[in-house]
């Protein structure tokens, strides 16, 4: 019994202790909303205007807060939707400015922050989009903190970010369009994927668009791919990745598809991409070595080491038996 208690020991010490779950998102501090109304900021204007319109922040904790705002271009994410740019402005949001860019605000205390749209005399198109774009102070100051000059490591920080969008709307008919500019197979640390050039078209957003397609080595299907891109900005390019079912070898795929945009014509997808034996060396050198799946928690040695124990103490226990089932012998001076 001491034996097993001892193995079972080792066994639970071998065994790998649980992965510590990830931290949850800490919650927010401040909601950032238009001022007098619930719904979008759309601001109808003309060429050579001013507008004009206003924000509120609020903070939401118990605590006093600093809260940093700033004007942002919004661009096409990596997976449709909205990409708020706020460091180099060359799109609409340029003509964003704010009456203030830092708000302290008390324990739940609100304040309005007024803000202009200066719409250039030359501006064309029906539809404009730029954002305001709201972060705790705090959230900043903390990813300055313990930095060195020498240091040559890096670290993640999750920062919370709110944002508001803005559409300026300017006379002329309203259209969306879609085009497909390239199809190219790339190599990436995560492996490789395809990568669609669109360009989002037109004078309005697209709300919406579905893809689907599948990828052919002759007439054998590799992969099929469907999934649902988010609103795409007129003017703002996108490269949209697939990634690549299994491991590419040399030679050429077909990829036939089509994306469906919602109110826009669909864009059908014929093309051949080549995985040259160059870029089989360059995968095989990028990808990182595949992690084997464990088929335990424990290690083989500590069942190697329990399957041992088992057998020893078996043998024992069949030892002890024999001695009880032996008959008593004889005491000598008897027998003499």
């Amino acid at each position: 019994m001491a034996l097993l208690a001892t193995l079972a020991l080792a066994a639970t010490a071998a065994a790998p202790a649980s992965a510590t779950a990830p931290g949850s998102p800490q919650p927010a501090t401040f909601a950032l909303s238009p001022a007098g109304s619930t719904g979008a900021l759309l601001l109808p204007g003309a060429p050579g205007s001013v507008l004009r319109g206003a924000v509120r922040v609020r903070n939401v904790t118990r605590h006093p807060i600093t809260v940093d705002l700033q004007p942002a271009d919004i661009q096409n994410a990596s997976n449709g939707n909205a990409d708020y740019v706020t460091s180099r402005l060359s799109r609409a949001g340029r003509w964003l400015q704010l009456a203030a860019t830092t708000v302290r605000l008390a324990p739940h205390t609100a304040r309005e922050v007024a803000f202009t749209v200066s719409i250039p005399a030359g501006a064309s198109g029906a539809s404009h989009y730029a954002g305001i774009v709201a972060v705790n102070a705090a959230d900043l100051a903390t990813t300055g903190a313990g930095k060195t000059a020498k240091q040559k490591t890096f670290s993640f920080y999750r920062i919370n970010r709110q944002a508001l969008p803005l559409t300026i709307r300017l006379p002329g008919p309203l259209s969306r369009g879609l085009a497909l500019r390239s199809v190219k197979l790339t190599i990436q640390p995560v492996g490789a994927g395809l990568v669609l050039g669109l360009l989002p078209g037109g004078s309005e957003l697209i709300e919406t668009a579905q893809i689907t397609l599948r990828v052919l080595r002759g007439t054998r299907t590799v992969f099929t791919y469907a999934s649902t891109l988010g609103q795409l900005f007129p003017g703002a390019s996108l490269n949209y990745r697939i990634p690549w079912v299994g491991r590419p070898t040399p030679g050429t795929y077909h990829v036939l598809g089509v994306i469906r945009p919602k109110d826009a014509a669909a864009v059908n997808i014929d093309r051949t991409v080549e995985f040259t034996p160059a870029n089989a060396t360059q995968l095989k050198r990028e990808t990182p070595p595949v992690p084997q799946q464990p088929t335990s928690g424990i290690p083989g040695w500590v069942w190697l080491a329990l399957a041992t124990a088992a057998a020893l103490l078996i043998a024992l226990s069949l030892a002890v038996w024999k001695l009880t089932r032996r008959p008593p012998q004889p005491d000598r001076a008897e027998a003499g």
